[in-house]
């Protein structure tokens, strides 16, 4: 599987929500976007293995999508692997400035304060 073009990424951080988006090519020429969610607000609430980032693509539905966890990161170069439960994700980020980059580290990090998921940034 080749990776996805990233268009641009947008990152959000409140109170309730720690979001990193990934604004991805799709073949029709539109974009789509794929989603890491850390929902903090009611995460306390939620039993131990249902904690942690979901993973969403926009117009990718199947079954078990709201548990679609992240499992493992890795960012390399102009490359980001992403693994989740369910799915696995390249993303080509030529296009994307290198302090965007590390600001979505920076987020990622806050994401993984409980060591949910693995993550390799070489």
């Amino acid at each position: 599987m080749s990776p996805r073009k990233v268009q641009f990424i947008s990152l959000e951080e409140d109170d309730k929500d720690l979001v990193v988006s990934f604004a991805l090519d799709d073949t029709q020429g539109d974009i789509e976007s794929l989603i890491l969610l850390r929902t903090l607000f009611y995460e306390e609430y939620l039993d131990e293995n249902e904690r942690g980032v979901k993973v969403s693509l926009e117009n990718d539905e199947f079954e078990e999508e709201d548990r679609n966890a992240l499992v493992d990161i890795q960012i390399k170069n102009d490359e980001i692997l992403i693994r989740s439960t369910f799915r696995e994700y390249r993303l080509n980020i030529t296009s994307i400035k290198k302090e965007d980059v590390r600001d979505m580290v920076r987020l990622l990090k806050k994401q993984n304060y409980d060591n949910r998921f693995t993550m390799c940034i070489a």
